[in-house]
C-alpha cells in the first residue's frame, strides 16, 4: 500500500487541468514518509495542481514574460521550510500550511524553479527578483487580497532571510515599475 501512495501522484504532461488547460508541467508530490499528515498533504498539494497548475504555470509565463522551461518535478511533502531545489533536487514543500498557503508557497517556489535563470545585481537577490514578479502573479490569479495576504504570511519568516524587507522593497513600486525592472534582468 505504500507503494501505491507514493506512485499515485503523478500529473500526466497532458492531463487537462479542471480549467481545460492543458498542464505543461509535471509535479510528482510524494511524502516525506507514509504517516497519515504527510500522505493527506501530499494529495492536497496534488489536487491543487491537478486543478490550478495549468492556470498557474500560464500566468506566471504571461508575467514573467519567460517560458517556464522544466517538465518534470519532484516534491518532497514534509515537515521543514519550503525549498525549491533545482534540477534533479526536489522540491520541498511544509505538509502542515492552511490551503491557502500552500497555493501561495507552491508558487513561490515554483518561480524560484523557473526564474533560475535570470540574473540578480547587488540589490536585486534571488528573493527580490521573484518579488518583482510574484505579487503580481499572486494577484493576477487569486486578487489583490489572496496576495496581500501572503506578502503578511512570507514577512513574518524569520530567520533564514529577510523576507519583510524583500516585499517592502518590492512593494514600493508599482506594477508598472516591478516587471520594468525585472525586464531589465531577463535573458535577452
Amino acid at each position: 500500500m505504500t507503494a501505491c501512495l507514493f506512485n499515485a501522484c503523478w500529473i500526466a504532461l497532458a492531463a487537462v487541468s479542471g480549467t481545460g488547460q492543458i498542464a505543461k508541467v509535471a509535479i510528482h508530490f510524494e511524502p516525506q514518509s507514509p504517516t497519515e499528515a504527510f500522505v493527506k498533504a501530499t494529495a492536497e498539494y496534488d489536487a491543487l495542481w491537478k486543478a490550478e497548475g495549468a492556470r498557474m504555470v500560464a500566468a506566471m509565463e504571461r508575467i514573467s514574460g519567460l517560458p517556464f522551461e522544466e517538465r518534470e518535478i519532484k516534491a518532497v511533502i514534509y515537515e521543514g521550510v519550503s525549498f525549491s531545489g533545482s534540477g534533479t533536487t526536489p522540491m520541498q514543500l511544509r505538509a502542515s500550511y492552511p490551503a491557502e498557503v500552500k497555493k501561495a508557497t507552491l508558487i513561490h517556489e515554483l518561480s524560484h524553479r523557473m526564474l533560475g535563470r535570470v540574473q540578480t545585481t547587488k540589490e536585486i537577490d534571488e528573493h527580490r527578483k521573484i518579488f518583482l514578479v510574484l505579487y503580481d502573479i499572486w494577484v493576477d490569479l487569486y486578487g489583490k487580497e489572496f496576495a496581500d495576504r501572503n506578502v503578511a504570511v512570507e514577512s513574518q519568516r524569520k530567520g533564514l532571510y529577510d523576507y519583510e524587507a524583500a516585499w517592502k522593497w518590492a512593494l514600493a513600486m508599482s506594477a508598472e515599475d516591478r516587471a520594468a525592472k525585472f525586464k531589465m534582468l531577463r535573458p535577452r
